[in-house]
């Protein structure tokens, strides 16, 4: 059903004439009851081409509930997309009627009318249906200043313990600010309450991250890589997980014929901008997880037609289509088996690993923590962003001095057993004279040398 402007709200003052011929203004509804005509997969839109869209309609504005849906199979940014090329913003109202418009109608006027991001506005509408569906629940049909003060009252005083969770009060503010601009309504002086402004960050030390890049997570070889491997890029490139990892391709990893490359990194948080680094201890290495090992030997075992160009896929060869997807295969397959070894693990945790690890190197080569270069790999946009990780470095510098990335990478036999029986030869033999072990004389008359290496061989 095409949704226009409200009729109380026809004054110059609530939207602009446009066309003296249609004064409409059309929001997403009207565009999901048209024929769809957009050229695309046909997996990608859900209901195939020249097929109309299958939304429910609201039936009862008396229930208070605002709908917010979209095909199945694909993601809320992926949806907006779509219907963005099916707009044209002149005809988009610029003040929605809260009675008659959809949560659709909002992140859609979030984007063209508010300038916000994709994510950003899917992260708001995530954190609406949640208020709604609250057991206090916020009012999105006749918002008002009292009833969003008893949600937000109700959670702090009951829901949340020392503190902890209020920065979910500060999200479900700004996606409510996001509604009340795009009805058109004054903003409602509320201030979120205070959190720590700084928490000292916990991450596992080198070896405890060595044993997560060896640990077996799957029976099978293909899935049982696909962690581990994801696992060593993440620890290493330390990229926004969940985003960041599911919008790379294989041509985003750049790779020459003499063995030299880079990764370009998309970045969803930041309108998409794009930065790039060169992890070379897992760029080509072949006796690593290392990108081109993933990218020649691993990815092909499962790469179908649906593949596409994207780097990491599940098992049945095709793409993570969507953040969550991502986030919860990893929660379900790796996170359990990793809290075994350091129980307060969160996905995370690895760039903040990478953060506090790559300022420990540059103590390391420069004698100083460098913000600017760890800045620039972790993409941050503030440099103050940087900064709050310099405390966690100097707390984790003091205990362990050392190259933590190389530390973590460092290469480790199968069976420890084997690696300290050949230690115990390479000792025993360093006490041969070289002129004898140059003659092939052995370890005769090296009788006593040659009965502890039996017993410790034994042993």
């Amino acid at each position: 059903m095409p949704i226009t402007a409200p009729s109380g709200n026809k004054e110059a003052s609530s939207y602009k004439v446009f066309s003296n011929v249609n004064q409409t203004q059309k929001t997403a509804n009207f565009f999901n009851d048209q024929t769809d005509s957009y050229s695309t997969n046909s997996k990608k839109i859900g209901g195939g081409i020249n097929q109309k869209w299958n939304i429910a309609k609201i039936e009862d504005v008396s229930k208070n509930s605002v709908e917010c849906s979209y095909p199945d199979g694909m993601t809320m940014e992926d949806y907006l997309d779509v219907i963005l090329q099916k707009i044209n913003r002149t005809d988009f109202p610029i003040i929605l009627d809260p009675k008659t418009a959809s949560f659709n109608d909002v992140a859609i006027h979030g984007i063209l009318r508010q300038r916000k991001g994709k994510s950003t506005v899917a992260k708001h509408i995530r954190y609406a249906k949640f208020m709604e569906n609250h057991e206090v629940p916020v009012d999105f049909r006749n918002p008002t200043f009292k009833n969003f003060i008893r949600h937000v009252d109700y959670r702090e005083q009951f829901e949340f313990e020392d503190g902890k969770g209020y920065s979910a009060l500060t999200h479900e503010w700004s996606a409510m600010k996001m509604f009340l601009e795009a009805y058109g309504m004054s903003i409602w002086n509320y201030k979120p309450p205070s959190f720590p402004m700084y928490r000292a960050k916990v991450i596992p030390f080198p070896e405890q991250v060595n044993k997560f890049l060896h640990t077996k997570y799957s029976n099978d070889d293909y899935e049982n890589a696909l962690i581990q491997y994801m696992l060593t890029h993440n620890f290493i490139v330390g990229w926004r997980i969940p985003s960041e990892p599911i919008s790379v391709k294989v041509q985003d990893v750049k790779i020459d014929n003499k063995d030299r490359g880079y990764i370009k990194i998309t970045e969803p948080k930041k309108h998409y901008s794009t930065r790039n680094i060169t992890p070379e201890e897992i760029m080509t290495n072949r006796r690593k997880k290392s990108f081109k090992n993933w990218i020649d030997t691993w990815r092909p075992k499962v790469e179908n037609q649906y593949s596409g160009d994207a780097l990491y896929l599940r098992p049945d060869g095709k793409p993570f289509t969507d953040k969550e997807q991502l986030r919860m295969f990893l929660n379900r397959k790796a996170s359990p088996v990793i809290k075994k070894i350091f129980p307060e693990y969160h996905n995370y945790i690895a760039r903040d690993f990478c953060a506090i690890a790559r300022l420990i190197r540059t103590k390391l080569e420069t004698k100083h923590f460098d913000v600017f270069e760890v800045k620039e790999w972790l993409g941050h946009t503030q440099i103050q962003t940087t900064m709050s990780y310099v405390k966690d470095a100097k707390h984790y510098y003091k205990l362990a001095p050392f190259d933590w990335i190389h530390r973590t990478l460092r290469i480790i036999k199968k069976h420890d057993e084997e690696c300290s029986m050949d230690s115990k030869r390479r000792k025993i033999r360093a006490l041969c004279p070289k002129s004898l072990r140059e003659k092939g004389a052995g370890l005769r008359g090296f009788e006593p040398l040659a009965n502890r290496l039996r017993a410790d061989c034994s042993t």
